[in-house]
This record gives structure tokens, C-alpha cells and sequence, in this order.
């Protein structure tokens, strides 16, 4: 469990390591250092926003994906599916996908209180709407008999649209901001100017990960069960039953942000000709043309 005091020193070494290399490009390091400056590195990335250089709050971390929607997955799929439960944790679970977005957005556009109040009334509204829309799918086309496998892979199948375009709707309303402003594309180390071309790429790249993150609960849910039906130790009372939905659900969450996660990379490269005019025709400090730049879509 790291500490305050670890992530301070991470930040401080990271700070020392980016200002020398601001300077001289760059480090020399013997073995030892270079290991001390890659435990830094990966702290440092685990706790601290690459904008705003403060930390993340831990719930809306990479580290807390698990554990702070076991509770909510749990509530989802164990609780019985009255109105008032489906809105209440449906409400609940698209409040932290809010406060995850916000958290791990691209920090080079403020917002102010009403715009982010408008952003989240809105997403909360749009993705409680088209959960409840994939609910009454799922009641009205999904299986209700058969094995649990077929019921887990029919249903899964109806509420993925929901899931997915739900995670979509509440990551671009929260972020809507930054395409309206545009965020920092960056060339070795050096600011041109906010580009709002990058920020619709961030978004939208961002939005397509938030798709992708609820397609393991469809895949491995059913194929988990398949298998011990398969093997003849599928469990035949109620208990068992949520105990094996839950720990298959967490093995797709664990696996699900990573992969969702690598399908872009959070620093970006653009080229110059997708950008708005003012980015071309730049030279660097070579006299070479810029042709690139780097932007963070955020996570």
C-alpha cells in the first residue's frame, strides 16, 4: 500500500528527473538509478493527473476500477430489478462513471460550476434513460429459460447496446468542454496552442474505450458459466449461483479496463495537416518542420 510519503517522494523525483532533461535532454543514470527512477515513474502515473499535476482522488484510479464497482455490479445485477432499484443504482453507477470521467479527463479546459452541473445533469439524465430503455429490452427480448450460460449471453447481449452507449453519452457530456475549448498539442516538450480538432479525437477515442470496457462482461460471464455447466459443478441454489456471477464478474472487470484501456494510448500523436492551420508550417529548434504533436485524450 504506498503511502503519502511515497508519492511525494515519487513526485519529487519525477519533478528533478523532467527539469534536468527540460535542460540536458535528458539523465545519465547508473542501474540502480535508472530502477529508482522507474518505481518513481510508475507511482508518480498511478497517482497524479499528467495536466493538473495533483493526485487523483484514490476512488477514481486506475487501482480502485475494482473494487469501487464490485459494490455497484453487485447492486446491478443482485438486488431484485424493481424501478426504484434499477434508477437508484443505475443512478449511483453513472455517477461515478461522472466522477471517473471528470477525474482522468484532458485538464487543459476549466470548467466552471454550471457547466459542469449542466454536463453531469445531463449525462446522469441521457445514460439512466437509456439503461432503463435496455432494461425493458432485456425484460421484453431477453431469455427467461434455458441455461444460465444462454440466459447470461441472450441478456448480455441485449443490454450491451445500453451499457455501451450509456458509457459513451456520459463520457462526452462530462467532456463536452474540451472540444468546445480544445486542449494542448504539444511538440518535444513545447505548447503551440489548443486545438480543438485534438480534443474531439481525445473524446471521441476516450468514448470508444467506455464502449469497449462492458464487452468482457459478455463475453466471459457466459463463457464462465458454459464451462462449469460443461464440467457438471454449476452451482443449483440462489447463493451459489450470485457467488459465481460475482467472481465472474470480477475476473471480466479486472481484465476489462486494461484491455478496454490499451486500445489507445493516453498521449497521442496527431499529425500536423488534421490540425486547424495555425499548427503548420512551424520548425523546431533544428529548423526542422513539425510535421506531429502530441495530446492527452485522457482516460
Amino acid at each position: 500500500m504506498l503511502t503519502d510519503k511515497d508519492a511525494q517522494w515519487a513526485k519529487k523525483k519525477m519533478e528533478e528527473y523532467y527539469a534536468v532533461k527540460a535542460v540536458h535532454g535528458g539523465m545519465l543514470l547508473d542501474e540502480s538509478g535508472l530502477e529508482e527512477l522507474k518505481k518513481a515513474d510508475r507511482i508518480y502515473k498511478a497517482i497524479y493527473h499528467p495536466d493538473t499535476k495533483e493526485k487523483v482522488p484514490f476512488a477514481f484510479r486506475m487501482c480502485s476500477f475494482v473494487p469501487m464497482n464490485m459494490p455497484i455490479v453487485f447492486g446491478l445485477v443482485c438486488v431484485p430489478q424493481t424501478i426504484m432499484n434499477v434508477v437508484f443504482f443505475q443512478w449511483v453507477n453513472q455517477t461515478y462513471n461522472a466522477c471517473w470521467n471528470y477525474s482522468n479527463r484532458n485538464a487543459t479546459s476549466s470548467f466552471t460550476a454550471k457547466e459542469l452541473a449542466m454536463a453531469y445533469t445531463g449525462a446522469a439524465s441521457a445514460s439512466i434513460g437509456v439503461a432503463l430503455g435496455g432494461r425493458w429490452m432485456g425484460q421484453k427480448f431477453g431469455s427467461k429459460s434455458g441455461s444460465i450460460s444462454k440466459m447470461r449471453f441472450v441478456n448480455g447481449l441485449v443490454s450491451l447496446f445500453a451499457l455501451a452507449t450509456a458509457g459513451f453519452l456520459n463520457l462526452y457530456l462530462i467532456r463536452v468542454n474540451e472540444m468546445r475549448k480544445g486542449v494542448k498539442a504539444v511538440h518535444k516538450g513545447k505548447e503551440y496552442g489548443l486545438s480543438k480538432e485534438a480534443a474531439k479525437r481525445a473524446v471521441i477515442t476516450s468514448g470508444l474505450t467506455r464502449s469497449a470496457l462492458p464487452v468482457p462482461l459478455l463475453m466471459i460471464v457466459p463463457a464462465c458459466w458454459k464451462m462449469i455447466e460443461m464440467l457438471k459443478i454449476a452451482p443449483k441454489g440462489r447463493t451459489g449461483i450470485i457467488a459465481c456471477d460475482m467472481a465472474f464478474l470480477a475476473l471480466s472487470l479486472t481484465l476489462s479496463l486494461p484491455l478496454a484501456i490499451s486500445l489507445f494510448s493516453q498521449d497521442m500523436i496527431i499529425p500536423a495537416e488534421k490540425l486547424e492551420p495555425q499548427f503548420r508550417g512551424h520548425v523546431d529548434a533544428d529548423g526542422k518542420p513539425i510535421t506531429q504533436f502530441i495530446f492527452n485524450k485522457g482516460l
